[in-house]
């Protein structure tokens, strides 16, 4: 009895340490990093700083773990750390290896960024190139002791600005402004609801103006861009077409590209340059007519007089306006006046009238004859008849000169065939003429007296009315016209676009 318990007690002494060298074994195993299941192949990667790093660490690509870190070594003042990797998952050349932090105080691990599809896969032995920074704990606690330092020194410059009576004070003020600002601002928003409301509102009916515009006028947006892409391809051709001009210049085309290229073109220039020269100092010299008229005083000037006189003349000319005027005037009597007037001015003072009336009423001829009677064989007595005769569609003549002053003109001469003298009363910038004619003086009829306005519209058209022979009784009446009229510009345009008959 006592020997089989000793056999069992054997048995389990034994089992115990058979089981104690395995977990002894496996322990040694994974505190190396070589515990990994399956195929494996080794990286290498240096970086700068791998504190906190241990072996066995996991590595991971996109958060899932593909290996361990097998071993941690020191390399011309790098550490290199060796990646066991597991066959099944490749990394690429251009992979990237950081040192990553699990937690705020967790530990840490290699985090592998895998580069791109057409990178080759490294093989056992490989080395990967690229490293990311590394934000360790000991840099977020440095960062976080320096910020704690900028607020001390903040701190300290605030208790230096409010510690004491006198900050306390400024601090009070400082509430109590703040305090009163708040309650003025209220009170103007209250006061200005109203207008704030009304703001809104625009601004709402602007944005709703502005949609509705843009929506209607797409396609005019649509066609400005259209033209704008248009105007930018002109503008391309412009540039090449100047490029393909410089290109030609410079390879020496043409006649410019030529004068610029060819030497013997610039000898040419320069023996054209040296014949100019001469040519100036022999003028300056006086020699030849030239010459003379440069630095003979007593020729220049008679060039100056001849000058003079010629400019004289032409100022006369291009002071003298000619100006032609049709119009027509119907009468209250259901007759018809018209009147064809060419006007020259060979001053701005100072003009003459010309022209033809052809007047319904015709020419009203006066004759008068006396007759000698005998009365019972002795004395002779005289009877006076006074006889008119009007010549139907008659036609009547102008024949005027006007002197003007400021905005005030006589004229005199022939009115409508008979003898008379008018005034005018100009307006506006001429462009308002009140007028007052007195012909046929008759000593059996009263003077024709004629007074209107004359007002004209657009460049050429005009109206007119007012009253005729106002002083008649049987022949009064009033009128209304139009007229049209055309100055030297008109009439050089018309006379230069008629064509010009073969």
């Amino acid at each position: 009895m006592a020997q089989s318990n000793r056999a069992t007690e054997v048995k389990v002494g034994l089992f115990v340490f058979l089981a104690l060298a395995a977990l002894a074994y496996m322990s040694l195993q994974v505190g190396r990093g070589i515990f990994v299941r399956g195929g494996t192949y080794d990286l290498t990667v240096d970086f700068p700083n791998v504190s906190g790093l241990k072996i066995a660490a996991p590595v991971e690509i996109a958060g899932i773990e593909v290996g361990k870190v097998k071993d941690i070594a020191l390399a011309q003042d790098r550490a290199r750390v060796t990646l066991q990797i597991r066959e099944r998952y490749p990394v690429r050349a251009d992979a990237t290896a950081v040192i990553r932090t699990r937690g705020v105080l967790g530990d840490k691990y290699v985090e592998l960024a895998n580069g791109t599809a057409e990178a080759p896969a490294l093989a056992d032995g490989g080395r990967i190139v690229n490293t990311g920074p590394s934000a360790g704990m000991d840099d977020l606690l440095e960062k976080v002791g320096r910020i704690a330092d900028d607020i001390g020194l903040v701190a300290k410059s605030v208790a230096g600005v409010l510690g004491g009576p006198q900050g306390e004070q400024d601090l009070r003020l400082t509430v109590q402004s703040l305090r009163d600002m708040s309650v003025s601002l209220n009170q103007l928003v209250q006061a200005n609801m109203e207008s704030v409301n009304a703001i809104v509102t625009n601004m709402r009916e602007f944005t709703g103006d502005l949609r509705q515009l843009t929506g209607a006028n797409r396609q005019s947006i649509q066609t400005m861009v259209d033209n704008f892409a248009a105007a930018s391809g002109q503008l391309k051709s412009s540039l090449e077409s100047m490029n393909r001009v410089m290109a030609r210049l410079e390879s020496g085309q043409g006649a410019l590209g030529q004068l610029i290229n060819d030497p013997k073109m610039g000898e040419d220039l320069k023996q054209t340059v040296s014949s100019l020269q001469s040519v100036a100092e022999k003028i300056d010299q006086g020699k030849g007519t030239l010459g003379k008229l440069v630095n003979d005083d007593k020729t220049g000037k008679e060039l100056d007089r001849a000058l003079e006189g010629l400019g004289d003349y032409l100022a006369k000319q291009d002071q003298f306006r000619t100006q032609v005027d049709f119009h027509a005037e119907a009468l209250t009597t259901g007759d018809t006046k018209t009147y064809l007037d060419i006007k020259l001015q060979p001053s701005e003072d100072k003009y003459y009238l010309l022209g033809i009336v052809d007047d319904p009423k015709g020419r009203t001829k006066t004759t008068d004859t006396t007759t000698r009677t005998k009365v019972g064989g002795g004395s002779w007595v005289e009877t006076k008849e006074y006889k008119e005769e009007t010549v139907e569609e008659g036609l009547k003549f102008n024949a005027q000169i006007a002197k003007r002053w400021s905005s005030v003109a006589l004229r005199g001469g022939i009115f409508e065939s008979t003898g008379g003298a008018g005034l005018d009363w100009y307006l506006w910038d001429d462009r308002v003429r009140f007028f007052f004619e007195a012909f046929d003086f008759d000593d059996h009829d009263p003077a024709h007296l004629k007074a209107g306005v004359r007002v004209n519209f657009l460049s050429n058209f005009y109206l007119t009315g007012g009253l005729d022979d106002f002083a008649s009784g049987k022949d009064r009446a009033g009128f209304v016209g139009a007229g049209l009229f055309f100055t030297d510009d008109d009439l050089k345009y018309l006379l230069g676009s008629a064509p010009i008959p073969k």
